[in-house]
């Protein structure tokens, strides 16, 4: 999961498909300990951003990561949901349409001071560094500026029904691959997969389960607009047969960004 997390975002009719700057499974894990060297360690900045109106037709957008920084098509909302750590559209209020709807080319890159620094730091610490260079970029670049809150909104809690289904793991360290309809993971926290189903479902997950330690496990289900000869599952049939894990729908407080103002970006 750490190494080749992808996250896929929907909203305003395209489907955004990008390894994030910060990997986001990781993000739902216990932060691992500051090293001495992340404590000390300078505002980092992209050296160079070139970003400019880009609307070609039958380019759909993406978000691609690069040695020394990234490349995208995408309008300003997936650089804001990636920058602060946010899984959907609906947890930025305050957002005007053109930020949601006009693309963007944007290419980023750090210059080989920092690339040498960055690789010095813990992958924790290195995700977070690059999160807070966006938000500079945007700061920068769109004018951004935001704070934080919480939002009620519609959400899933997970429970368990019958722990018996799921098997610890032996491995220290997580992985898992990620196809259409199916998650086969090793080492996988509960909290980590709460994270993939808030994406694949567009709606938080909150972990309730009190399960701690990592899970082998392969889920399988027919995704959403499934051809109706598919003879897997819906998730939340899966997930109670096949891991003894149960979806509820509930409200509750989401942690949301409040954007208090935002500009086209400025010339390159």
């Amino acid at each position: 999961m750490l190494a080749c997390m992808r996250v896929h975002l929907c909203f305003t009719g395209l489907v955004f498909v990008f390894a994030v700057l910060l990997p986001p499974a990781a993000r739902s894990q216990a932060p691992a300990a500051a090293s001495p060297a992340a404590a000390a360690a300078p505002q980092y900045a992209f050296a160079v951003a070139t970003i400019k109106p880009d609307n070609p037709e039958g380019v759909q957008s993406y978000w691609q990561n690069t040695v020394d920084g990234f490349k995208a098509i995408t309008p300003p909302i997936a650089l804001i949901m990636s920058a602060y750590a946010v899984l959907m559209p609906g947890q930025i209020v305050g957002l005007p349409a053109w930020a949601g709807n006009e693309k963007y080319a944007i290419e980023a890159k750090m210059d080989g001071d920092t690339i040498a620094a960055l690789a010095k730091l813990t992958p924790e610490e290195q995700w977070k560094t690059k999160d807070k260079m966006l938000q500079a970029l945007l700061a920068d670049r769109f004018a951004l500026k935001v704070h934080r809150t919480s939002k009620e909104m519609p959400i899933y809690v997970l429970t368990v029904t019958d722990a018996g289904k799921l098997k610890k793991s032996a491995s220290e360290s997580g992985s898992s691959t990620t196809y259409v309809g199916k998650l086969k993971a090793q080492g996988m926290s509960i909290d980590t997969l709460a994270f993939n189903l808030s994406n694949t479902l567009g709606r938080m997950v909150v972990n309730q389960t009190g399960l701690a330690g990592g899970y082998d496990f392969t889920l399988e289900w027919a995704p959403e607009g499934a051809d109706a000869s598919d003879p897997r599952p819906s998730i939340f049939t899966a997930l109670e047969e096949q891991m003894g894990l149960k979806l509820k729908p509930a409200q509750g407080p989401v942690d949301a960004i409040v954007v208090d103002s935002i500009d086209h970006p400025t010339a390159n």
